[in-house]
């Protein structure tokens, strides 16, 4: 029989090896609430005020303060987005001279507009996973220490390379891993503060076609990836009014990457074909939240919390290449809000029973600047969860969240030509209907 101690260690071990595979899994959407399958049965209402598993490593160290001991935990959800892309009036303007203008100095266009080539519809949504992973022990009666590891941001949409936004878009993928050691400290019988440091890692790649006015019957295309590691902090504070309520605030800092790596361009113009090297700033927002919680008697809990996030930062996203070009888009986001509401109920020692409401805001402003990488809208969501405790050191957790999507639409140009702007332009009309189903589980162990 192994001694205590052994099965801290093996489960430790078990446990760090779980937390290394979330370097391999992706997530649809940018800003990522699922990094708890606990919070995903109440729609992640009340944070982590209500004590029920480790997340509050990450959504607010100072609830750390709530519990005592160490807690191991790890777990995943399955987030299924399905994003119906349909044309609804893509055009294309060019010269109908084209081959004049370009090979002939001093000729003028004579602009037409004609209905954009490929296929129709397509769908942008991709199954994917995403991963969470947190330890928590003591320090000393009036302190705690805890370290998680999420992916707090994510984007993953994928089209084919035939369909009538190729020139907008194939592929975005969007990866961040963070790292986020954190300290509570109890202040008095009420008040508890944290703090944390994040080290994030980033990775982007981002993919379209591009129209090759050699061979206007064969596209060309364009791959960037880069890569960078950058620094945040997050803090918090939590006031018990008495020992059935309690509330609390979190902010999570922005994070301000330098990415760099390599642009590939392949089936093009002959100059332009092969590597250069790619470089981008972009910045992933701050964000505050407000939670509370209340236990209503020894069965019945309810909490709720509100979050703002700073997405107002993202005004353009901008890759500069090794050969003085540039790619530019316009976003002009806007600063978003969500709003979580849920309740639990404990049957008996063995069972608890979680459901939960949320609205999501998107930061998009209009389908001008809704691209197909990242087609958001407003959303509704709808979940319910248990937790089982087959005895006092373990507890299995089970979340189901529906994503029902606002419709939305894109009507967005680019330039065909960045060499001649203005001189072949693409205009991409969709109309998008997305939905999406949200599957996690998870254990977590007390020693």
């Amino acid at each position: 029989m192994m001694k205590p101690y052994q099965h801290h260690w093996v489960f430790i071990l078990g446990f760090t090896g779980t937390l290394a595979a979330i370097g391999q899994a992706h997530a649809s959407g940018l800003q990522l609430t699922e990094q708890s399958v606990t919070g995903l049965g109440r729609a992640f209402a009340g944070g982590s005020l209500a004590n029920d598993d480790a997340s509050a490593a990450y959504y607010n160290p100072a609830d750390m303060m709530l519990g005592k001991g160490t807690q191991a935990q790890a777990g995943f959800t399955f987030i299924g987005i399905t994003t119906d892309a349909s044309n609804a009036g893509s055009t294309t303007r060019l010269p109908a001279n084209l081959g004049d203008v370009l090979t002939k100095p001093g000729t003028l266009p004579v602009f037409v507009t004609i209905p954009s080539s490929g296929l129709a519809n397509d769908n942008g949504g991709e199954d994917n996973v995403v991963p969470n992973g947190y330890y928590i022990t003591d320090i000393n009666d009036r302190m705690r220490f805890g370290v998680s590891l999420n992916a707090p941001f994510a984007v993953s949409t994928s089209y084919g390379r035939n369909w009538v936004g190729r020139y907008h878009a194939v592929d975005s993928e969007l990866t961040t891993i963070d790292v986020n050691p954190s300290i509570a400290y109890r202040v008095n019988d009420n008040l508890s503060l944290g703090f944390g440091v994040s080290a994030q890692y980033a990775d982007v790649t981002l993919s379209q076609a591009l129209f090759n006015p050699l061979s206007p019957s064969q596209d060309g295309f364009a791959e960037v990836e880069v890569d960078s590691w950058a620094l945040g902090y997050n803090l918090g504070a939590t006031y018990e009014l008495d020992p059935n309520t309690r509330f609390g605030v979190s902010y999570r800092s922005r994070i301000k990457h330098s990415a760099d790596g390599d642009r590939t361009i392949s089936n093009y113009v002959p100059s332009a074909n092969g590597v250069v090297s790619a470089e981008s700033s972009p910045t992933l927002p701050d964000w505050l939240a407000l939670a509370a919680y209340h236990r209503l008697n020894d069965q019945w809990a309810i909490m709720g919390s509100v979050r703002w996030t700073n997405w107002s930062l993202f005004k353009e996203l901008k890759i500069e290449f090794g050969d003085g070009s540039q790619s530019l888009t316009e976003e002009n986001w806007e600063d978003s809000w969500s709003f979580n509401i849920g309740v639990s109920y404990d049957y008996n020692p063995e069972w608890t029973f979680r459901a939960g409401y949320v609205y999501d805001q998107t930061p998009v402003p209009s389908a001008e600047f809704r691209t197909p990488r990242i087609p958001d809208s407003d959303r509704n969501a709808f979940a319910v969860g248990f937790s089982y405790h087959p005895n006092p050191q373990w507890s299995v957790d089970f979340g189901y969240m529906y994503l029902l999507f606002d419709d939305s639409s894109t009507d967005n140009t680019v330039n065909l030509l960045s060499t001649a702007p203005g001189l072949m332009t693409d205009t991409l009309r969709l109309n998008y209907e997305s939905y999406g189903n949200l599957i996690g589980l998870q254990a977590s162990y007390k020693f």
